[in-house]
């Protein structure tokens, strides 16, 4: 695995277990990682609370790229690094959002394989299983792998090895994945070269019996424009509608947050986010969010 053209981190999760979905922002040049707590309700720059440190070290200054997401099933986030020299590292949750308590000492849980390489990452939880699952776009390709969560935390045996499923463009970023169109089924959330968005309903194949897409073309839907205006992007439910937001932090530091429009009509998809609402500003130091 390899360095993300972008960060695209997927899906915010809950440090503390209560269904509201916070930020994991990493300072590489400080190696610092911390947490902004959702305060339970969306109200423009009052949104998140004030962030607080859980992680610092080299960790977190050499990583390539990190992520939130519940890789134990205990509905709290754990923490998934990959480091300068291509190894994955897994800090679980301890018990909630502690501080320098919260996450546990590094385990290894995989690295890079010999022919494999992907050149951007993002996560997300591929079946509704309970545990996070691993996205890479294949390097210099527009080939979608997922490396399928296990269904535990287990050293090398957390994950199982990579499987196609999709194909994008080859300059395409992967951003993460969140059912857009309301059907009760995940979509890849792609961000194109020229700022658009889009939606790749990549079920529209079918399911395998372990519940992962069959693989296929599947069906493309194109939701935004702009959003080349983005050095990072994430994607969360800051309402707590229930519906996937799109967030992104602009070059001069401002968190943007597009909100669901809690309706998705496929011939006039364009209208499924509204106008964005700032909840952050001073955002540029972080490389990556989730």
């Amino acid at each position: 695995m390899r360095k993300t053209h972008i960060p695209a981190n997927g899906r915010s999760y809950s440090f503390n277990g209560n269904g509201r979905p916070d930020i994991l922002a990493c300072d590489p040049e400080a190696a610092r990682l911390y947490v902004y707590p959702h305060t339970g309700v969306f109200n423009g720059l009052d949104t998140y609370g004030a962030p607080v440190l859980i992680g610092r070290g080299q960790d977190f200054s050499s990583c390539q790229w990190i992520g939130a997401g519940d890789f134990n099933g205990d509905g709290k986030a754990d923490v998934i690094v990959i480091t300068a020299d291509n190894q994955v590292l897994l800090h679980q949750n301890q018990g909630g959002l502690d501080g320098l308590n919260t996450l546990g000492e590094p385990i290894h849980v995989g690295g890079k394989l010999p022919d494999v390489s992907y050149d951007t990452i993002s996560i997300g939880d591929l079946t509704g299983s309970g545990t996070t699952d691993i996205i890479g776009r294949l390097e210099n390709t527009g080939e979608i792998h997922y490396v399928p969560s296990l269904g535990k935390v287990d050293g090398t045996e957390t994950f199982g090895p990579p499987v196609y499923f999709a194909t994008i463009g080859s300059t395409d970023i992967p951003v993460g994945l969140a059912d857009i169109t309301g059907n009760g089924e995940l979509d890849l959330i792609v961000k194109h070269s020229n700022g658009d968005l889009s939606a790749l309903d990549f079920f529209a194949g079918g399911k395998r019996e372990d519940g992962y897409p069959a693989g296929g073309q599947g069906t493309w839907h194109r939701i935004g424009h702009g959003f080349d205006a983005y050095e990072v992007m994430n994607i969360t439910d800051v309402n707590g509608d229930g519906k996937p937001d799109i967030m992104g932090i602009r070059a001069d530091g401002t968190l943007m947050v597009h909100t669901h429009s809690r309706v998705f009509d496929p011939g006039n998809p364009l209208a499924t986010f509204q106008t964005p609402v700032a909840v952050g500003t001073g955002w540029d130091l972080y490389g990556n969010i989730s």
